[in-house]
């Protein structure tokens, strides 16, 4: 008795789990139990006229039923069921994916095929205007989002949303962390700031360990949590309290500060921030930053910084300049508009302001 129920009951979730192949499958099941009972109780000569027979009330249609034996007309009334019912039952399933897809807020995918995309773990009202931006990148090959909510949080349809926890590596694995480029975790701003920067300190664990290549960017409420997050292996670390608290300041003392960082920071709007390096770069070994600036101010573009090898021989050059390590390996530097006469180096990055990106190709 007991295997009875157990394959009862494997039958039943396999039924629920693929409704429409196992609706087919009994459809097509009782199709050739029809042609055979049609052929082997003699009405038919042959199998192929079995089939001819049978086939059309199961595809909705009933042919003259003058003269026709019993048999047939049973088997007729049973396949006419079988194909109404089949097709009620596709037609709810259809009508009820839509109605999901409808209160969802659009599609939600199950997993993402993309690769070198940015994943945007969690959700916060910054989240839509960051994807938005991102896909306004020329250096963005795609979106996904991976958040715990049962809606859709965006309108936007080029970005993929992926329902899940992105603490746990299942949701993460589902979203392509391993093959993504970068990934942003977004504090969840209804908490409070020490919980939510916990809750993104377990997501930045889970996403390093799963994908440690993968270039890890997360936004901060407690800048004196930053410690954690450093020794996490976090690439980028934004303390949203310490820039808005610097920015309203810089605001008041020089107006107009904050419209220009604004600009700065969306692409596809005025002028915005590029990385200029190889060939590019290399042509320009040995110049000064002085010299180089003026060769890339003909062009129209701004030099404001360079990145270069953290170096015994550069180190002992910049000790009076403010440097910043960059990357989680901090085998490179960064200074802001130097003050020593710095020399350009093969492998050096500019870090430059432009209208676009074919001026700093220009160079």
């Amino acid at each position: 008795m007991m295997p009875a129920v157990r394959v009862f009951r494997h039958a039943r979730m396999t039924a629920a789990r693929h409704p429409i192949v196992c609706l087919l499958a009994s459809l097509a099941v009782l199709l050739v139990v029809c042609i055979l009972v049609i052929w082997l109780s003699g009405v038919s000569e042959n199998l192929r006229d079995a089939v001819f027979m049978v086939l059309p009330p199961f595809l909705g249609q009933i042919a003259d039923t003058k003269a026709v034996p019993p048999l047939v007309m049973a088997v007729w009334l049973l396949g006419l069921l079988a194909s109404i019912a089949c097709l009620s039952v596709i037609t709810a399933l259809v009508v009820g994916r839509f109605v999901r897809v409808h209160f969802r807020g659009g599609h939600v995918s199950t997993t993402t095929g993309q690769s070198g995309h940015v994943v945007i773990c969690g959700w916060n009202p910054q989240g839509e205007a960051i994807a938005n931006s991102l896909l306004a990148s020329l250096y963005c090959q795609g979106v996904v989002v991976v958040a715990i909510s049962e809606r859709r949080p965006l309108s936007n349809d080029d970005v993929e949303f992926v329902a899940g926890d992105p603490t746990q590596d299942e949701a993460l694995r589902r979203a392509g962390i391993e093959r993504a480029k970068s990934a942003i975790v977004l504090a969840d701003y209804r908490q409070d700031a020490n919980d939510a920067d916990a809750r993104a300190l377990l997501v930045a664990l889970a996403v390093e360990s799963l994908s440690p290549a993968v270039h890890t960017c997360v936004q901060l409420l407690n800048c004196e949590n930053k410690q954690h997050f450093e020794r996490a292996g976090v690439d980028e670390i934004i303390c949203l309290d310490q820039i808005g608290g610097n920015l309203a300041a810089a605001s008041a003392v020089y107006n107009g500060v904050s419209a220009l960082v604004t600009e700065l920071l969306t692409f596809n709007c005025g002028s915005e921030f590029y990385k200029i390096e190889g060939v590019s770069v290399d042509r320009l070994a040995g110049t000064t930053y002085v010299e180089t600036a003026r060769v890339l101010a003909g062009k129209h573009v701004a030099l404001l910084g360079v990145e270069t090898d953290s170096t015994p021989d550069v180190l002992a050059a910049l000790k009076s300049e403010v440097i910043h390590r960059v990357g989680r390996s901090g085998d490179r530097i960064m200074m802001i508009n130097p003050t020593v006469e710095y020399r350009i180096r093969r492998g050096d990055h500019l870090l430059c302001v432009a209208k676009g990106l074919d001026a700093c190709h220009s160079v």
